[in-house]
């Protein structure tokens, strides 16, 4: 009797995950994820033409997500071709609609909030996604946390009012200073609402489904991705149908960012868990202040450092002590 040979998709994903085990080359990944995430306001700001963002932020998103399903559809090719197209059952495809959704109102609203603040506090205040990540893993993975993590969700908690405060009480809006306004607290709440349940969510339906390979998987989620912030482009735009519209070259290396960085992403949601795209997420704080520091010569009050501090204790004792299983 011949031994059972694995599937394609299962050959693909052992080796995925053997990227994920490998000690040197993760590690590698990870850094570079910190790095990407961190100039996402940086390159944001960078963009901006008198002091504005003169582009149709639907029309970047839009650019993104067509880059990544293209890339994704690159890494899945090898496989289509030499194994034909896996059984797709609807059932399969639908669910990514939603975390598209979520993924489309969040990528546009984080660039209009570049506008309500300077993009070290964008770092610190889209880190309190921590608590409502938290929150829904406990609901949808149906896993507890300890005593521990929700002293450290606590700390974080502290970490981002502070911050709002000491950003809310300056009244300039220069790159060079701390500052955030009330719209900016908003916009930033319903961020990390919307970013912890997508974020949950998509790790959900990326592991239920494991006969079907991650780059397959991405491409369903990046389509209705595209087609999302097609009609929202098609709505916001209007008789101006001209997609690339205000692009500055930083603004082609935001989009490219972007694009490796959902790529990484969804590997560490499906391979290992958003504690980990926590981690990559909080930690890119302090490199997004020392950049802003160097960049924009930003000076930071110290409260601020306060914040860090705090985040960066906040992160060790979340991961000091992990969800159980």
């Amino acid at each position: 009797m011949k031994p059972l040979l694995p599937t394609p998709a299962a050959h693909r994903q052992l080796s995925m995950h053997s990227i994920v085990e490998n000690p040197v080359l993760w590690p590698i990944i990870l850094i570079t994820q910190v790095f990407i995430y961190s100039t996402y306001g940086i390159f944001i700001n960078l963009s901006r033409v008198d002091g504005h963002v003169k582009y149709d932020s639907f029309s970047m998103v839009l650019s993104i997500e067509t880059i990544k399903f293209l890339m994704a559809l690159m890494m899945s090719w090898p496989e289509i071709v030499n194994h034909g197209m896996p059984e797709i059952r609807m059932k399969n495809v639908i669910p990514f609609s939603v975390p598209a959704f979520c993924y489309c109102l969040n990528n546009n609203l984080a660039v209009y909030m570049q506008d309500q603040m300077d993009p070290a506090t964008f770092q610190v205040l889209c880190n309190l996604k921590i608590a409502s990540t938290a929150l829904l893993y406990r609901i949808i993975m149906r896993r507890n946390l300890r005593h521990l993590q929700w002293i450290s969700l606590a700390l974080l908690t502290f970490a981002g009012a502070l911050n709002s405060y000491s950003g809310y009480t300056e009244k300039t809006l220069s790159l060079r200073e701390i500052h955030v306004t009330s719209t900016g607290l908003f916009m930033a709440v319903l961020y990390c609402i919307i970013s912890g349940f997508a974020g949950v969510y998509t790790e959900y339906i990326l592991k239920r489904d494991i006969k079907i390979s991650l780059p397959l998987q991405s491409c369903f989620l990046y389509s209705f991705g595209i087609i999302l912030n097609f009609l929202m482009w098609i709505f916001q735009a209007g008789e101006t149908l001209s997609l690339f519209q205000g692009y500055t070259k930083y603004t082609w290396i935001v989009i490219v960012c972007q694009a490796v960085n959902g790529l990484v992403m969804s590997l560490i949601m499906k391979h290992s868990s958003n504690i980990v795209r926590l981690f990559v997420i909080t930690s890119a704080i302090p490199v997004a202040t020392f950049l802003s520091i160097f960049i924009f010569h930003l000076q930071p009050g110290f409260e601020f450092f306060i914040v860090v501090i705090t985040v960066v204790i906040s992160i060790y004792l979340y991961n000091y002590s992990p969800i159980q299983k």
